[in-house]
């Protein structure tokens, strides 16, 4: 018998339950940017989604259990402001622990490197190990991010490791920008939206 021409019947029922997993499924996503507001101190924090890093492979064996990111972090002390200047984090997830050499970071941004020396570190890099979570900081300008959110190709090495993040996994910077372009009246109404 023809695909065509079978009939399939589907229950009312099923198609609002699948109806709701989708969206369950589509909000339980972390939005490309979170803007949130501490009443008490007034301060507006900007943080992007991690984005994902490549090639990154410090363990042997069950390194796929773990992953790197970059996430953007911008912080300024009134309603509606726009930050001076922006932490990069870098940060591991998975269970494994790992060594790193030291917590130093460089970035080459199309053309130009970018280098920040290991804060904890004195004299020599050291190794360290590490579990989940934010493992190296490095503060950008908002022209740094405006480069690094644009260019077409962004890699680097941080704790001794060499890494790549790809354009299309850069949005989140770029929508983080945007944002902040479109002027007070709208990031607030952004920020409202994504409180819900």
């Amino acid at each position: 018998m023809p695909l065509a021409a079978m009939n399939v019947y589907v229950p009312k029922g099923w198609l609002v339950l699948a109806l709701v997993f989708l969206i369950a499924g589509c909000g339980s996503s972390s939005p490309p940017v979170q803007i949130t507001q501490d009443a008490s101190s007034g301060q507006t924090t900007y943080k992007t989604r991690q984005m994902r890093l490549s090639g990154i492979e410090m363990t042997q064996g069950l390194e796929t259990g773990n992953r790197f990111y970059m996430q953007v972090v911008g912080t300024c002390t009134s309603q509606d402001c726009v930050p001076r200047s922006y932490d990069l984090h870098f940060v591991k997830e998975g269970m494994q622990s790992v060594q790193i050499e030291g917590r130093g970071v460089s970035l080459t941004i199309g053309t130009e490197t970018l280098s920040w020396k290991d804060p904890q570190n004195r004299s020599v890099n050291r190794a360290s190990t590490i579990r989940s979570g934010t493992f190296a900081r490095v503060e950008v300008t908002s022209e740094q991010l405006s480069t690094i959110g644009g260019v077409d190709e962004v890699s680097g090495t941080v704790g001794g490791e060499g890494f790549s993040i790809s354009h299309e996994a850069r949005a989140p910077i770029r929508q983080l920008l945007r944002r902040l372009e479109e002027g007070p009246d709208e990031s607030s109404q952004a920020s409202s939206s994504q409180g819900d």
